[in-house]
This record gives C-alpha cells, sequence and structure tokens, in this order.
C-alpha cells in the first residue's frame, strides 16, 4: 500500500494534472531551460554544452530515494521498482515537455518581434493584453450600440411606438452583449496567432526600401483586420439571427453585410488601440526568467564540471594486472574517492534545487 501513494504522487507529476507543488517545480525548471538556451544562442556557455545536458541535468536534480526514503525502507522491492519507473517517466515527460514549449515559446517571441518591429516576450505580451483588454471591450460595446441603433432604425418606421422600439434596441443590446469578450479574443488572435500570409511577406520585402516600419505595420494591421471581420461579422450575425423581429425584416445574407462591416470597424479599433499603447508600453519585453539566470550560471558550471570529470574517467588507466600491490590500492582508493565526490555533488546538487525551488516559490506567491 505504500507504493500506491508513490503512484498517486506520480499522477499529479505529469503536465495535465500538476498539484500545486509540482507546478512550481516545473515553472522553475522551465526558467532554466529558457534561460539556457537564450545564453546558448548569445555563445554565453561551452560550445560543448547542449540542451541534451542541460535535460540530464534537471532530471539529476531529483531523486526518487530522497523523495520516498521512508517508504522505500519498508516497501516491497519489485513494486518499489515500478513505482521508481512511473516516477522516472513522468520526470522524463516532464523535460521533454519544458524543453518543447521552452523552443515554441521563443519561435512565437522571434515571429512577434519581427511583425512588431521590436523586442516581445510572451511574458511581457501578456501584461500588455492585461491592459489594453478591458478598453478594447469597452470600444466593442460601444460599437455594438452603434450597432443596435442601425438595426433599429433598419427594421422600424416612423409608425413604431418609441416604447417598441426600446424594447428592441434593449432586446439587440442583451443578444450582443455576451459577445464582447469573443470578438476581443478573436481580433487578438488573428493579430497574434495566425501565421503571417506569404503575401504579407513578400510585400514588405519588396516594400522595404520605400516603407518604413511603422507604414509596414501599419499594412499588416489593415490585412489582419480584413482576415478577422467575416469571422466577427458571421458570430454577430449569427447571435442576431435569434431575434424574431430581425428574420422577419431582413435577410441572412443583408444581416450577414451590416455584422461584417461594423465588425471591420470594430477591427480596426482594437488594433489602433493596440498599436498606439504599444508604443508607450516598455516592458514588452519584459522576461521573468531572467531573475533565475545565477543558477544557470551555475548549472552551466556544474555540467561543464561534470563533463571534465567524465572525459578524465575515460583516459586510458594501468592494466591492474601489471600493477603492484600499493598501486592496485591506491587505484581502489582513486575510485573510492571519486565515488565519494559524486556523492557529494549529488548532494549538493539536491542542496540546489531545494534553496532553488524555495525561491521560486516565495516569488511565485508574492506575484
Amino acid at each position: 500500500m505504500d507504493t500506491d501513494f508513490i503512484l498517486e504522487e506520480v499522477v499529479y507529476m505529469r503536465p495535465s494534472s500538476f498539484s500545486d507543488k509540482e507546478r512550481l517545480r516545473y515553472r522553475a525548471e522551465k526558467m532554466l531551460m529558457r534561460q539556457f538556451v537564450l545564453m546558448k544562442q548569445k555563445h554565453e556557455i561551452p560550445s560543448n554544452l547542449s540542451t541534451i545536458d542541460m535535460k540530464k541535468w534537471l532530471l539529476g536534480g531529483r531523486s526518487f530515494l530522497e523523495e520516498f526514503r521512508e517508504i522505500a525502507e519498508r516497501a516491497d522491492a519489485r513494486k518499489l521498482l515500478l513505482a521508481e519507473l512511473a516516477w522516472i517517466s513522468a520526470r522524463r515527460l516532464c523535460v521533454n515537455q519544458l524543453e518543447k514549449e521552452v523552443q515554441e515559446d521563443l519561435q512565437n517571441e522571434e515571429r512577434l518581434s519581427l511583425q512588431f518591429r521590436r523586442k516581445v516576450t510572451l511574458e511581457g505580451l501578456e501584461m500588455f493584453l492585461s491592459v489594453i483588454c478591458p478598453k478594447a471591450q469597452q470600444d466593442v460595446q460601444a460599437f455594438f450600440h452603434q450597432l443596435s441603433k442601425k438595426l433599429l432604425d433598419t427594421t422600424t418606421s416612423t409608425r413604431t411606438g418609441k416604447r417598441t422600439k426600446l424594447a428592441l434596441f434593449a432586446k439587440f443590446q442583451r443578444t450582443t452583449a455576451p459577445l464582447v469578450p469573443q470578438v476581443v479574443k478573436t481580433a487578438l488572435e488573428f493579430l497574434l496567432h495566425k501565421p503571417e500570409p506569404l503575401v504579407e511577406v513578400r510585400t514588405s520585402q519588396m516594400a522595404g526600401a520605400a516603407c518604413n516600419s511603422g507604414s509596414s505595420l501599419a499594412f499588416i494591421l489593415k490585412s489582419r483586420a480584413k482576415a478577422a471581420s467575416p469571422q466577427i461579422g458571421k458570430q454577430l450575425a449569427d447571435t442576431l439571427g435569434t431575434c424574431p423581429s430581425l428574420n422577419r425584416t431582413l435577410t441572412k445574407a443583408r444581416l450577414l453585410s451590416i455584422c461584417t462591416a461594423v465588425a471591420f470597424d470594430i477591427v480596426k479599433a482594437i488594433y489602433k488601440r493596440f498599436s498606439d499603447h504599444s508604443k508607450t508600453f516598455h516592458i514588452m519585453d519584459f522576461d521573468g526568467s531572467f531573475i533565475i539566470g545565477p543558477y544557470v550560471i551555475c548549472a552551466i558550471q556544474d555540467m561543464d564540471d561534470r563533463a571534465r570529470h567524465a572525459a578524465n574517467r575515460r583516459t586510458p588507466r594501468q592494466d591492474k594486472k601489471n600493477c603492484t600491490a600499493p598501486e592496485a590500492c591506491s587505484v581502489v582508493a582513486a575510485e573510492k574517492s571519486n565515488e565519494m565526490k559524486d556523492k557529494e555533488e549529488k548532494q549538493g546538487l539536491f542542496h540546489f534545487f531545494g534553496r532553488m525551488w524555495k525561491k521560486m516559490m516565495r516569488v511565485s506567491t508574492e506575484e
């Protein structure tokens, strides 16, 4: 039954079902990997070290027997082995996953930086979006107000009573209100997450000599607005199509045309707000993993020392059969010394990760 507890803990070590503690550890390890890759790109670390070494180093930062020492002392050996294999599998899954995420994040940041002609990080972008999204939603609400007025003018006449008009206007407003956050989200997805169309890249390259970065960005924003407006217009038309009064007076094509035109104005307004505010938002390149830089330097030093130590071990040694007794004893003593050194280094690595995770948890709590 003791090993059942270990297997339960292993479940919470997987990315799909992290516990709070494992999520913090994963975040810390991902920050380490991110800074390692960034330093590698800048040629600030030894050329013989790669992400494979970093993954091995991260895997070595936790020990199954260290974490479950008490259970290991009394558990059945066979069940303990199976539990350890499950634990190792979960650890490797996490490290492979965080490496993949780091590579994808850096690729997206490079794409966004090229698109907006400035350094952009996903973390900085998230902070920026948290600032402009509430204001963008206010813009959308204002456009929905205008849309409701336009639909009211289109579907009523001078003989329609004032009370009826007010009721219809309120109905249109209530119907479109739930779409406000979705419209902002869709518009930003087209701006930030859709791949750059080939025609835009070619046009930008051809006009590079004649246009400055501002006009090129304006072209991108306009083309993205044209791409996003049909989808947002359809969302509006489908939602407003549930109003009986509109079904009686407007065809689906006419309603879609009206909604798409308004959607284009909405997206342009959102993108304009994005562009204007981004010019004065100076932390678009914010990188929280920078605080963990000193730990990465320690990790690199440790990996480099281990690589040198392993290289020294592989050097040819004198055949033991030809050794005299005192020499043989010295070889054995040297091997024991190396084993003790490895053990001390391992303990030091565990203490290192312990300090790092405590710092990360403290930072996360403060945030």
